[in-house]
């Protein structure tokens, strides 16, 4: 790789673009990812040339040392996923891979069930396992645990992971000591905390201003329900893809059939009760924005008077539209930062009014950058 195509190279042209502001903490993050990335590329040419030994200051043939992986944390809009996808996409390795959270977490769910079908005798360490049997580097976008479920098969999973020598990058809004904080049974998850922070380098991200909100260029992309203009002009977009005279689409989502009556071609419009006020799972939405390009999401209320639940789905309804790279066109009662101001949620909603921010701009959805 050329000096040109280095990720602080590719930071410094984004800075000189005025895609985002200067910060002096992605700039050392940037060149943590540097190192981690030449560390990696040297052990596969190592690989390649002596069977994946090194000589020891003794003289013997010892085992390469894995490359430490790094969890980024910090609020949100401030880089983590734009670093750890520049990181991702410039190193030159064949064992890599990248996905998000959710989505991996609904592969491990259907991929245990399966082994636990065939009696496997350790299914999680099974399917750990055969997860990463062909990959030496894993990015996980975004990670979260707020179910007990998934708090004890991540433990289970990782521990078989640091064992196989996989390295790991990771991003996440929270440090890893609050991880899963205050949930169900949490001393059980506790051993896993102490996994993560052995196995992985601890890198905070921050910023003074969410850098996705340099971005918005104008081209409005989020209504407000409480202005005639921004309705008319709502409905002209809508009417503009005559979802009304279309046939719709019907989803399946495992037992169940979720149906998009105005749907064509990609394009589909719903209303915020008919996809957040139902019982969904992250997965449910992975599977129905898997189907869109576009989506027209209407009637978004104001969430901070009892809207908890409805706000849980909302949050994890954008985390698939945006990790999905699909175009969302809006109408809401309020502004993004107003949708929800108190509730259990506020934390994880953060990051929610920073992808809506991001989402208005252009140049939205960035093609290429998922992988």
């Amino acid at each position: 790789m050329s000096d040109d195509q280095s990720l602080t190279n590719i930071y410094s042209k984004m800075v000189s673009n005025d895609e985002i502001q200067r910060n002096t903490s992605q700039e050392i993050l940037v060149s943590e990812l540097e190192e981690l990335k030449k560390k990696l590329e040297n052990k596969k040419g190592l690989n390649e040339s002596a069977g994946g030994r090194v000589m020891s200051k003794f003289g013997f043939m010892k085992p390469l040392e894995k490359p430490q992986g790094i969890y980024i944390h910090g609020g949100v809009g401030i880089g983590k996923s734009m670093l750890m996808d520049f990181f991702f996409n410039q190193l030159n390795l064949q064992g890599k891979r990248r996905v998000h959270f959710h989505e991996f977490m609904k592969v491990l769910h259907r991929l245990i069930k399966g082994a636990r079908e065939k009696n496997k005798r350790d299914p999680i360490k099974s399917v750990a396992s055969d997860y990463i049997k062909n990959i030496q580097v894993l990015c996980l976008d975004e990670m979260q645990i707020t179910d007990v479920a998934d708090a004890m098969i991540v433990g289970r999973v990782f521990e078989e992971f640091f064992s196989k020598r996989l390295t790991l990058v990771t991003t996440s809004n929270r440090h890893p000591r609050d991880l899963y904080k205050n949930g169900l049974n949490r001393k059980l998850f506790l051993p896993f905390i102490d996994i993560m922070v052995s196995n992985l380098k601890i890198e905070k991200l921050s910023a003074p201003v969410d850098y996705r909100k340099t971005k918005i260029s104008g081209k409005k992309k989020y209504f407000l329900s409480t202005s005639v203009e921004d309705t008319n002009q709502f409905n002209e977009l809508i009417s503009q893809f005559k979802l009304e005279k279309s046939q719709g689409i019907k989803i399946q989502i495992n037992s169940r059939e979720f149906v998009i009556e105005r749907f064509q071609s990609g394009v589909g419009l719903l209303t915020f009760n008919e996809i957040c006020s139902i019982p969904m799972s992250s997965s449910d939405y992975l599977e129905i924005i898997s189907h869109l390009r576009l989506l027209f999401l209407d009637k978004i209320p104001n969430l901070s008077n009892g809207g908890d639940e409805s706000a849980k789905r909302f949050i994890n309804l954008i985390d698939n539209i945006y990790d999905k790279k699909v175009e969302l066109l809006c109408r809401a009662a309020v502004v993004p930062e107003n949708l929800y101001i108190f509730g259990k949620n506020k934390f994880e909603f953060q990051r929610t009014v920073s992808r809506l921010f991001e989402m208005q701009s252009l140049n939205w959805p960035v093609k290429g950058t998922n992988c």
